[in-house]
């Protein structure tokens, strides 16, 4: 009887210790990021910056055939133990390095840590709230990150002004010996079955997973069509605020705030749906809405219709964000979850490496104003699609079972 009374997330002891170190976790790792940013910039100008983002997305695509094989395959508090301190290890490496070729050896290794920690926290989650309350867990989760990750983006080059880019990286390794250190100390603890067959082919498993289920076939590409769209916007969204539109310095980093508040509340509202069709119409719904709202931007003539189109983009990017991380937890076996995820990460990264060439390619050729309108278009059409497609997913399902 007491299991059925609770209903809120932080009554699970393990929760209280994890969502608030991973928010931290990402608020040192946006510390990092701008302290990274201004070291290689500083050097080797626009392709050094280039080969960071490269290092930051390139080892979690290799890792997708071992990282979920990993997640699965050992017991849970081990992986994110050693997985944290593996992190802590090259934040203090990059801390104390200063040359090009070693800052970027050392952000790859950082990153094959996360391409383990991310999907064996993802995976972990449910196992400690139930099935029942993952999606508001995912949804708090996502708000939390949303929040670390403003408040890191502020303080981060505060940080490097005061104390250099040595003081901030080693402010973000510190954020990982705290996650390391929740690691150990959570109770629950994922374990593959005794004398369960480990199945050949980890990637192939996830992504069979993930195209197996009629929903999500249909709702994963979604989220891969906001990263190719969302990302090849950043690369020129800094032109379109300040050159189109006029805004200092300052006035970009306050429309990345108000986007960054608008994903805390589209993420926050979505993990408050109980139903895998009400989460997919958050799916379908948010990605409108960044249609929308990018056409918007795209054409405004002044700050407030910019502002109020990066608030609407930044609330369907969180609404997309938790619906889809949701449904694909709930609707995956929870012998595969770790497979899952690490082919989720890794197809995402991927459509970052190529959103990175497309921004740049729609930049030179449209100008930054008409690649806001061309990808929100794509965008819009892309969600009337998946809309038809999800209803007729929805219609055949009541048919076999009328039947």
């Amino acid at each position: 009887m007491k299991q059925t009374l609770q209903t809120s997330i932080w009554s699970y002891r393990d929760i209280r210790l994890v969502l608030p170190a991973r928010a931290l976790s990402y608020a040192g790792d946006s510390v990092a990021l701008i302290a990274l940013m201004l070291r290689v910039s500083a050097d080797g100008g626009p392709g050094a910056i280039t080969a960071l983002l490269l290092a930051f997305a390139v080892p979690t695509v290799a890792m997708i055939p071992f990282a979920g094989r990993i997640v699965d395959g050992h017991d849970s508090r081990t992986v994110l133990v050693w997985s944290g301190l593996l992190q802590a290890a090259a934040g203090i490496g990059l801390a104390f390095s200063h040359g090009l070729i070693e800052t970027l050896a050392l952000v790859c290794v950082l990153q094959l840590g996360q391409a383990v920690a991310g999907p064996a926290w993802s995976a972990l989650i449910p196992r400690i709230v139930g099935e029942d309350l993952v999606g508001r867990a995912t949804g708090t989760s996502q708000a939390l990150v949303g929040v670390a990750t403003l408040a890191g983006s502020a303080v981060g080059g505060l940080l490097v002004g005061w104390s250099g880019d040595r003081g901030a990286l080693l402010v973000d390794a510190g954020t990982f010996v705290v996650l390391a250190a929740v690691a150990r100390l959570v109770v629950t603890r994922r374990c593959p079955a005794p004398g369960a067959v480990r199945e050949k082919g980890a990637m192939s498993a996830g992504l069979r997973s993930l195209f197996g289920d009629p929903l999500l076939r249909i709702l994963v590409p979604c989220l891969w069509v906001l990263v190719l769209v969302g990302e090849a916007m950043n690369i020129v969204e800094v032109f379109l605020i300040t050159d189109d539109i006029g805004l200092d310095a300052a006035g970009y980093g306050w429309v990345l705030a108000a986007q960054g508040g608008g994903a805390i509340v589209g993420a926050w509202i979505t993990g408050r749906l109980v139903t895998g069709m009400s989460r997919s119409r958050a799916v379908l719904g948010g990605m409108a809405a960044i249609g929308a709202s990018a056409v918007l931007m795209g054409l405004a003539g002044n700050v407030i219709t910019v502002v109020a189109g990066a608030i609407v983009c930044g609330f369907g990017s969180g609404m997309l964000n938790a619906g889809t991380s949701t449904l694909v937890v709930t609707r995956s076996a929870e012998a595969v979850r770790g497979r899952v995820n690490a082919a989720l990460m890794g197809t995402v990264r991927g459509c970052s490496l190529v959103a990175l060439l497309l921004g740049g390619l729609l930049g030179a050729v449209l100008g930054a104003r008409s690649t806001f309108v061309a990808c929100g278009v794509a965008c819009a059409v892309a969600a009337v699609a998946a809309s038809f497609l999800v209803v007729r997913t929805k219609d055949s399902a009541v048919e076999v079972l009328s039947h």
